[in-house]
């Protein structure tokens, strides 16, 4: 067999585990420290993250074209759970009010952390078992939906805590 037949050249597992390993340590660092956030980065950088979601998926596909209900599938799947892993990460957040208008404080959360290493781990564990091909290509698609959809899913709670605050703060008429 020849190996350039079964696809492009992966990455070695060093390499593979060193990315996660930097991964996890920004994720660590920046969970572990309150967070200064503006009410329009809840909107734009889920819009840059799905902008970057619709890009790999087509990217992926180029490489290893799938049938459609296979990605429709995976869509499907990694949404319905993003949005409940999105949800448990933010809904024990503290979110305080800061003197600026539309600036919030985002308390740290371990939780948080330890959620999203989990998920890299399992990506990585996935990835690893799955030889390359479609298999991977949609396996790949559902996990960056899941992605995608926790991001999405956790940024909305943050806001409805930050709209919450103006609700309680707001004078009895």
């Amino acid at each position: 067999m020849i190996p350039a037949a079964h696809g492009p050249p992966q990455p070695s597992v060093w390499s593979q585990l060193a990315v996660y390993v930097v991964l996890a340590a920004i994720v660590l660092f920046r969970y572990s420290r309150p967070m200064k956030m503006s009410v329009a980065r809840l909107f734009i950088t889920p819009v840059v993250f799905l902008g970057l979601t619709v890009v790999s998926i087509w990217a992926s596909e180029q490489m290893n074209p799938a049938p459609a209900w296979a990605i429709v599938a995976a869509i499907v799947i990694g949404v319905v759970f993003g949005v409940p892993l999105g949800i448990g990460m933010s809904a024990h957040r503290i979110v305080r009010r800061t003197e600026k208008r539309h600036i919030m404080y985002v308390e740290p959360s371990w939780i948080t952390a330890v959620i999203w290493i989990g998920a890299f781990i399992l990506r990585a564990v996935i990835r690893l078992l799955l030889p390359q091909g479609v298999m991977a290509t949609v396996v790949g698609d559902g996990l960056v939906l899941f992605g995608i959809s926790a991001i999405l899913a956790s940024y909305f709670v943050l806001y409805r805590k930050f709209r919450a605050l103006d609700e309680t703060s707001a004078p009895a008429t």
